[in-house]
């Protein structure tokens, strides 16, 4: 059995985004207004937005803590 990992150029959706993190959209939206709280994104020359997967990935692991 193989598993794929995601590989860590591709570029995210905001909705691919949302779905992988859980969240919804107002919430990410929500989060890119506070410093830090949401991964770094890119915006294209069309003004839409991208997350890098790398960027997703260590912004998740960023948020990491020992369970209580």
């Amino acid at each position: 059995m193989t598993s794929a990992l995601p590989d860590p150029n591709q570029l995210l959706t905001v909705d691919e985004f949302c779905a992988a993190a859980r969240v919804s959209k107002n919430t990410f939206y929500k989060w890119r207004q506070i410093p830090g709280a949401a991964p770094v994104a890119r915006k294209l020359p069309n003004g839409s937005l991208r997350i890098l997967v790398a960027d997703y990935l260590m912004w998740l692991d960023g948020r990491r803590s020992d369970a209580a």
